[in-house]
């Protein structure tokens, strides 16, 4: 929690709630005894001390006693509902708890139901969800503090609901046998039922699946990936060879893969479809109000003059600060668009970003570039290895899901400029891209 409002403050640069954000992390961090020195200062930056006033001493004679008021706990609210490989999870400002949480299901005419009541707040409008062996899920706000999920089909509903790291998950149709050495799902209180039920329900449900779709069809369906096609609109990116504009061709690229994923059966959205300018704090934000699985920001490169020549190449990065000179010169040309921020607040945000998705990404970032490479080297020569290299791109911050951002190419350099608008090329990136995406899904189930 401290984390995501301390990302998206510095991101809005609302001061006032950095400030708290911060005053946070600082606490938990003392109690962790870890050295909290650098958050302190930056806290410090923001608020200088101002001079106390003297406490006047109140006249013990003047003394009103006043009556503490037990204050009730207010109901959950839920943040953020997602699907996931045929569960629903469900997150909310705090931990839930078993006693939150009741369940009922009720046969009818049209079928079965099973239904969830959760003592929560609900203030957004929920996703539309589709998973296998159901009809229908409904999600909404039944009355105050109490939001109600109710599940139908036609044939019996078999699901379960269990609570972990405060999540509510709500798994369908699930036959799995729990082993020793995973942890037991919580019992979920049980309701009486509002209509006639045959028998009692078991607080636990764990019966047989009905007949699924191929294990490969559910999974890229359960995914939703974010592509952000860098620059846009009066922002060209970097012009090369001939005046080509890097807009232009990461945007077919982008497209070309979007096509592709969506013919796997991936959820997939575009920061950006035409030629028009994007923020880049609003590209990942879209990532976020998603719940995005990927964020995927594709690029091309340039290279100093002097050396239009000799640069060429495949790269890819994550977020992190950088590490050597060229880092630093790749990532302050894709930054040029960024809100200004002074470099002690960036050198501390992206400190703190590091602990957060760095192997993740590292690790979606070294199956695209070897996916690229792959498909490239099969079809054209010279297709040289740049590498995956860490950066401080600004496009990948406040991305809370695995970010990366990928360098197609040199602009700059004739060949490869020739190449990056070549149709064909585009396509074979974007086939490598996608390659790389489903290699990384597959080796991190």
């Amino acid at each position: 929690m401290l984390e995501n409002l301390y990302i998206s403050s510095v991101i809005s640069g609302d001061s006032k709630h950095i400030a708290k954000a911060l005053r946070g992390i600082i606490r938990c961090q003392k109690l962790l005894n870890i050295d909290s020195s650098t958050y302190q200062k930056e806290l410090n930056a923001l608020s200088p001390s101002k001079q106390k006033e003297p406490v006047k001493k109140k006249d013990p004679k003047k003394v009103v006693k006043k009556t503490i008021k037990k204050v009730s706990k207010k109901a959950l609210a839920i943040k953020y509902i997602q699907e996931k490989e045929n569960n629903i999870i469900l997150k909310f400002d705090r931990a839930i708890r078993e006693k939150d949480v009741f369940f009922f299901k009720i046969k009818t005419k049209e079928g079965y139901k099973n239904v969830y009541d959760i003592r929560a707040n609900l203030n957004f409008k929920t996703p539309q969800l589709r998973i296998n062996g159901l009809s229908s899920i409904k999600i909404a706000q039944n009355r105050k503090d109490k939001v109600r999920i109710v599940l139908q089909n036609k044939a019996k509903i078999y699901s379960k609901a269990f609570i972990r790291k405060g999540s509510l998950f709500i798994k369908i149709n699930d036959t799995s046998k729990t082993s020793d050495k995973i942890e037991k799902p919580k019992k979920i209180i049980q309701k009486k039922p509002i209509t006639k039920v045959a028998k009692k329900a078991p607080i636990m449900i764990e019966h047989k699946p009905h007949k699924q779709q191929s294990t490969q069809t559910i999974y890229a369906s359960s995914k939703t990936i974010v592509i952000d096609a860098g620059h846009g609109g009066y922002d060209s990116g970097a012009v090369g060879y001939k005046k080509y504009q890097e807009k232009r061709a990461v945007l077919k690229v982008s497209k070309l893969l979007k096509k592709l994923l969506e013919a796997k059966g991936y959820n997939v959205h575009m920061t950006r479809a035409s030629d028009k300018f994007i923020k880049l704090t609003k590209r990942t934000r879209l990532a976020n109000k998603k719940n995005a699985d990927l964020f995927i920001s594709i690029h091309a490169n340039a290279a100093p003059k002097g050396k239009f020549l000799s640069l060429k190449g495949i790269e890819t990065f994550f977020l992190s600060p950088a590490k050597t000179e060229k880092a630093k010169r790749i990532a302050a040309k894709e930054n040029s668009a960024a809100s200004a921020m002074n470099s002690k607040s960036k050198d501390t945000l992206l400190s703190f970003l590091n602990k957060n998705k760095i192997i993740q990404s590292n690790k979606l970032a070294i199956d695209i570039q070897s996916g690229m490479l792959t498909a490239a080297r099969k079809k054209f020569n010279n297709v040289k290895d740049g590498g995956v290299r860490e950066a401080p791109f600004w496009v990948l911050v406040g991305a809370q899901m695995p970010a990366v951002l990928v360098e197609i190419g040199y602009i700059t350099n004739p060949k490869e400029a020739e190449r990056l608008f070549n149709p064909f090329y585009q396509k074979t990136l974007a086939k490598g891209i996608f390659n790389g995406v489903n290699n990384y899904f597959t080796n991190n189930k």
